[in-house]
């Protein structure tokens, strides 16, 4: 019993190994009109890559007759080569060649030296090889760079933002890659950190051959092929506009390309990636608001005691550095100091003040530790006249928020 399950299993196991294989032929039948024989053509790949070898064989049944059967394969740059006698041609795709299914047709020369063309089923499928290329060697943002890092970030002003575009240097991708999937992701960083938008594109490219035809029908083929890239235009494999809605002073403008890994090509590599990233300018000279909790560590007039309050209340002066964007750590301030509350100013409780603040966490952001920007943090120089009381120097620790 056990010998004829496995003489079962593999009668079953060769059966379908033949099906297989007989799946990887396409035969065709085409009716002459001289002889009215029957010709049989087949290809020996279910699938082929530029540069592949075709082979195409040509049955006939009727081995006297006298008309000559040749196929023709309709791809540019490919001409079939016959041996075997006559029965089978080859020829190599070539490595232009764009994906599709490509129609056999089949010449016939009668004995009279007429020649006819016959329409078959038999096909060619050519696919691309879709491998994915190193970003750095195609991609490039004009008409400035960028920087690559937030410490060698690129300043410039709205104008030139927006004319910002993602080139694709197609000669640099090499021969064999295949299509090209983009993701163009664009964010908006606020100075505070928060991000205030983001865009996300995705695009295609691939290997020019300087011939426009060719990129048409390659568009159309990966529109139908790729549903998420069905509104790309012609012009995109060459470049694609970065646009963004608004642009606030000293925004930081982060462009991310990658490949698209939403198309099983290859595995995520984290490395494969190009960022660069840009400064909106702004103006040099900022003013806002602070407020702060200051403690009084010198006071020129300490024999005239105040009771100086926990609060102070500041309209301040920053001066901002055009190439970073960044506030340069000392700034100019005037308001209330010493206070209950930021109005609360009477004799004897807090008065006004000119303030020279010195941020020491701004100067932690100029080293590349990031804190919050909302935080302020230094030593405090501010000739101080309070009500009713002699002017003073003061010399006072602060912490505080800037708004």
């Amino acid at each position: 019993m056990l010998k004829f399950k496995s003489i079962c299993l593999i009668t079953i196991y060769f059966l379908s190994a033949w099906h297989v294989h007989a799946q990887q032929k396409y035969p065709t039948l085409v009716r002459t009109s001289l002889e009215d024989e029957i010709i049989i053509l087949s290809v020996d790949k279910p699938v082929y890559f530029p540069g592949d070898t075709v082979s195409i064989k040509v049955q006939r049944n009727d081995n006297t007759a006298t008309t000559l059967a040749t196929p023709i394969l309709i791809i540019e740059g490919t001409t079939l080569s016959s041996i075997d006698n006559n029965n089978i041609y080859r020829a190599v795709i070539p490595q232009a060649c764009a994906p599709g299914l490509y129609r056999v047709r089949l010449r016939v020369k009668d004995p009279q030296g007429r020649h006819y063309i016959y329409e078959t089923d038999c096909t060619v499928n050519v696919e691309e090889h879709q491998v994915i290329e190193q970003i750095s060697r195609y991609v490039s943002i004009e008409p400035k760079a960028g920087g690559e890092d937030l410490q060698s970030i690129v300043t410039l002003d709205r104008n030139q933002i927006r004319t910002l575009r993602v080139i694709f240097q197609r000669d640099s991708i090499r021969l064999g890659k295949g299509p090209q999937f983009i993701t163009i992701r664009t964010s908006v960083q606020l100075r505070d950190g928060t991000t205030a938008q983001t865009f996300e594109r995705r695009v295609l490219t691939f290997r020019s051959d300087k011939d426009p035809t060719r990129d048409r029908a390659m568009l159309i083929q990966y529109r139908k092929a790729y549903g998420e890239y069905a509104a790309i235009r012609p012009e995109e494999f060459e470049q694609v506009q970065i646009n963004l809605d608004s642009l606030p002073d000293w925004a930081i403008i982060k462009i991310n390309i990658e490949p698209d890994y939403t198309i099983k090509i290859g595995g995520y590599d984290r490395s494969n990636s190009y960022t660069r990233y840009f400064h909106v300018r702004g103006p040099k000279i900022e003013i806002g608001l602070a407020l702060g909790i200051p403690k009084v560590l010198f006071d020129t007039q300490a024999n005239d005691t105040i009771n100086y309050g926990n609060y102070s209340a500041m309209v301040r002066f920053y001066y901002v550095d055009e190439i970073t964007g960044g506030r340069f750590p000392v700034n100019l301030g005037v308001g209330t100091f010493g206070v209950n509350s930021p109005i609360d100013v009477g004799a004897g409780r807090g008065g006004f003040a000119l303030s020279i603040f010195i941020n020491m966490v701004e100067m932690t952001r100029m080293v590349g530790i990031e804190i919050s920007k909302t935080i302020t943090a230094g030593l405090e120089l501010a000739p101080f006249v309070p009500i009713g009381r002699k002017w003073r120097f003061l010399i006072a620790a602060q912490v505080g928020i800037a708004l």
